[in-house]
């Protein structure tokens, strides 16, 4: 149920995972992400948000691995090319990790022309040592391993785990984001994936790539030597080679936004990405503000309420099963939603999980599942929910493409979403007074009516009915006001606006041109221009 995506079929001989994600620019590379051992396409997932930004991205659980079923001879290397190869991009960047850039090195070689740039994370040319290659694993280590897999694949997959974390500055971080992503190695299938990954010789293969090539060692790799750095940079010289001190196996994962700024940064010396694009809503920001928020929420979100509410008009009079609450926040709409449903479960999703807690401490016998999510990469199967229920959350996102290409991903055939969000004249007053004071972004900025009807258009969404309300809220005084935003976590989370503490003089020059749109009744307006928004999936 939580686990997002489906097989897909190839050749009849297996079944391949694959799961491709739009970014919100249509101009934007194709970028292929691949894994390592005993692993799948969910050690991802961390980057996603923040990759797809700037790439169209395609995920694969390897043959044997996740979500895929298992080769014939899993212990061929390019059997496994020779499996993916069917739902690969005409041309993309690869970027692997571990076993993952080993295979996409193999492909770079024998399809040299859909290969743009090849990106190896924690990838040696063999993973075996050998005479004529000492950076690697001793050959004994490796055979030990191996025999401990196949008796006693628990105790193997918990070495592995330590391998992996050894020696990292991030080990405690790192084991409990593994924890989270919750990757369940298919045992009876380990030992073909060891057989692979030893049988891979790419020693050749490298010197022949004519493709730009980065590779990146973790200094203190237990799996992967950060010697293997000197190798690569004495053997192949057209390559790129770059360690990370301190790190381990894993360095990609705790350090995500490093990781993604050092691809983004690879990828835009080669062309391939455009110059930086201007981060509007910063996504952990908008999580960390809301999780700060959680106790003090309920108390200050009077409008919230009443648009929830109204939402829930909307609704048939009863709903079959299962019910997504996207961006549940505490939890509110929960009991509404659960009184007009004829099945289960009932899965309540939010970005921050301060909010989560809250919503599960109260409503933990109204929801079936509280997961931690992104609305642009929702960890739910595809196919998988008859109603979506979103109030106030999407204004919350910036990939507008991505969040409508989800919302039709996770809904089933004939299945509807029904949406509450804030269109761009929302706190105007304030947007307007700010003005005045300085040029800085003060005020959540949310996207043109046009650009949410082209993302739901182009994910092949039906728009049923778009209404428009405007709901003005009134204050005696504007710290009334920046006090409720804050309370409720809505405070500027844009990029673009002022760094360090507001002064007082610009606070009182605030205070001065807002006292401009008192009514009179002596009131202060705050105004909040609503969109309800039904839609239908095919």
């Amino acid at each position: 149920m939580l686990i997002s995506g489906v097989g897909r079929g190839v050749g009849g001989v297996m079944a391949i995972y694959r799961e491709h994600l739009a970014s919100y620019r249509k101009n934007a590379p194709e970028l292929v992400l691949l894994h390592g051992w005993a692993s799948d396409s969910s050690i991802w997932r961390p980057q996603l948000a923040t990759l797809r930004r700037d790439f169209h991205i395609t995920l694969i659980d390897l043959p044997a691995c996740g979500r895929s079923d298992a080769l014939a001879d899993g212990s061929d290397p390019d059997a496994y090319v020779d499996a993916l190869l069917p739902l690969l991009p005409a041309q993309a960047i690869y970027c692997g990790w571990s076993l993952g850039g080993m295979l996409a090195t193999r492909l770079a070689v024998r399809f040299p022309e859909r290969v743009q740039a090849l990106i190896c994370l924690a990838s040696n040319a063999v993973f075996v040592a050998d005479a004529d290659w000492s950076a690697a694993m001793p050959s004994q280590d490796f055979e030990h391993f191996s025999r401990l897999v196949a008796n006693k694949p628990r105790a193997g997959l918990r070495r592995f785990e330590l391998l992996q974390l050894h020696g990292d500055s991030l080990a405690h971080l790192l084991s409990v984001q593994l924890e989270q992503i919750s990757i369940e190695p298919r045992q009876e299938h380990l030992s073909s994936g060891l057989s692979c990954l030893q049988g891979i010789d790419n020693r050749q293969a490298l010197a022949k790539l004519h493709c730009p090539c980065l590779h990146v060692f973790g200094e203190e790799d237990a799996l992967v030597p950060a010697a293997a750095a000197a190798e690569f940079a004495r053997r192949y010289p057209a390559h790129t080679e770059q360690t990370i001190a301190g790190r381990g196996h894993l360095f990609f994962l705790a350090d995500e936004g490093d990781f993604c700024a050092l691809l983004l940064s690879y990828c835009r010396s080669l062309g391939f990405v455009a110059d930086d694009v201007p981060v509007v809503l910063n996504k952990s920001d908008i999580g960390r503000s809301f999780s700060r928020a959680a106790e003090s929420y309920d108390g200050a979100a009077l409008l919230q309420r009443r648009v929830a509410d109204r939402l829930v008009e909307y609704l048939s009079e009863r709903l079959g099963g299962p019910v997504l609450d996207l961006g549940c926040g505490t939890g509110y709409g929960l009991p509404a939603l659960q009184s007009r449903m004829q099945g289960k479960p009932l899965v309540a999703v939010d970005l921050a999980q301060g909010m989560l807690r809250q919503a599960a401490d109260r409503y933990s016998d109204v929801a079936d599942y509280f997961v931690c999510g992104d609305a642009e990469d929702l960890p739910l199967a595809n196919n998988s929910i008859e109603t979506l229920f979103s109030s106030l959350a999407l204004q919350w996102c910036e990939n507008l493409p991505g969040l409508m290409f989800e919302i039709e991903r996770v809904l089933k055939p004939g299945g509807h979403a029904r949406i509450a969000t804030l269109g761009p004249d929302t706190l105007h007053e304030l947007r307007s007074a700010w003005a005045k004071v300085d040029s800085y972004v003060h005020v959540n900025q949310f996207a043109e009516r046009s650009a949410l009807e082209e993302a739901i258009e182009g994910a092949g969404l039906v728009l049923e009915h778009w209404d428009e309300a405007t709901e003005v809220m009134f204050y005696e005084r504007l710290s009334e006001l920046t006090g409720e935003l804050k309370n409720i976590g809505a405070h500027n989370v844009n990029g673009g606006r002022r760094g360090g503490l507001t002064g007082r003089q610009r606070l009182q020059a605030l205070v001065r041109h807002y006292e401009g749109f008192r009514d009179v009744r002596q009131k202060l307006p705050a105004s909040y221009q609503l969109w309800y928004i039904s839609l239908a999936k095919k």
